[in-house]
């Protein structure tokens, strides 16, 4: 198990920044970042390694505003752009190109939402580890998460990380051996219904969002259309064939409604190369659904297993948010996370805004 000493603050290349460990084998709380004008490619070249030793990096108080937030990380890299924004029920209360996702618990007028609300049922799902936009083929490389607005000390809202490359490091040897080549696919709609699976709205959302029913139709088709050819129970097949394509362009429609993470499915590697550090890491969280080639069924206790693995409290960070201002930093490619609910929930604001980055490795 790889570790890194937490007996000093040390000092990364340049005297400039100083990182404090927050935890045995990764996380760091990094001080002497200059958010009040663009961050000098020496710094961010600085930055850039102590991700990759480190994974997370908490800024304290960094007073960015939503403009200065957005710069900063396209600074690091291309942006994600939320494409639910404009979509009907998505509030358009920050950046209207979509850079600055809302993770707050308000709606568009800043009113703190119901926990029963629709919104705040599909957020439970963020409750549960996970990476963010792994369900993309293009997946995230970098999340920066600001306070812009935090509910009073003591009623919780911290965010948990997991340390995925050091729970692989830990495996053992005959299960890396049995996973080294699984291919998982990852869905948005997946955490959705673990999150909130007594909603049933959310579960007919995951069943018209699952596009894998859509693949079987030209299959059946020409099922009905050879047995209509053979002059077979030709009403039963007529009645089938219109019943079929009902189906298929009520749920064309649908889809076409939602917004593309709803619907969007990414296959990726579960064992991978984090090729900043050098090491591997799972690529896991609660996106993920089904192991390529094999069956839900047998997917999911595979699946399971590895998350109880990997979510073990050894493996865990979990930091506080203190100070509106905040910024919390991680890797996608080696951390799993999950927002830890609280008391504020339908009583203070939680107005959380962040930004991410296509990965680049």
């Amino acid at each position: 198990m790889a570790t890194i000493t937490t007996t000093a603050t040390t000092a990364i290349r340049r005297p400039t920044l100083t990182f404090r460990p927050l935890h045995p084998s990764f996380g760091a709380e990094c001080e002497g970042v200059d958010f009040s004008q663009p961050v000098p490619d020496a710094v961010i070249g600085q930055l850039r390694a102590a991700m990759a030793t480190y994974g997370v990096l908490v800024f304290r108080a960094t007073r960015l505003d939503d403009a200065r937030h957005t710069a900063f990380a396209r600074q690091l890299g291309e942006p994600m752009v939320d494409s639910a924004v404009g979509k009907p029920g998505v509030p358009n209360r920050l950046d209207p190109k979509g850079e600055l996702m809302d993770i707050g618990n308000v709606d568009g007028d800043g009113r703190i939402l119901s926990p029963t609300s629709w919104r705040s049922q599909l957020l439970r799902g963020t409750r549960l580890f996970h990476v963010d936009g792994s369900y993309f083929q293009r997946r995230a490389g970098y999340s920066l998460l600001r306070a812009h607005q935090l509910p009073p000390r003591g009623t919780g809202g911290a965010t948990a990380f997991a340390d995925t490359r050091t729970a692989y490091e830990d495996l053992a040897e005959e299960t890396k051996n049995r996973i080294q080549n699984y291919m998982l696919w990852h869905s948005l709609m997946q955490s959705r219904y673990l999150g909130a699976p007594d909603n049933r709205l959310i579960r007919l959302l995951v069943s018209v969002s699952d596009v894998d029913d859509l693949r079987r139709i030209p299959y059946l088709t020409a099922v009905f259309l050879v047995a209509r050819l053979l002059g077979i129970w030709v009403d039963m097949v007529d009645v089938g064939l219109f019943l079929l394509f009902s189906f298929a362009l009520g749920r064309i429609l649908v889809l076409s409604l939602l917004p593309e993470a709803a619907t969007s499915r990414g296959l990726h590697p579960l064992v991978q190369l984090h090729k900043p550090s050098n090491r591997m890491n799972l690529y896991l969280g609660s996106h993920a659904y089904q192991i390529d080639g094999k069956s839900k069924a047998d997917s999911k206790p595979v699946i399971e297993a590895l998350m109880r693995h990997a979510s073990q409290d050894k493996y865990v960070l979990t930091v506080d948010w203190q100070n509106n201002g905040d910024m919390i930093m991680w890797d996608n490619t080696c951390v799993m996370h999950r927002s830890c609910g609280g008391s504020y929930q339908g009583r203070y604001v939680r107005d959380m805004r962040r930004a991410t980055i296509f990965d680049s490795a």
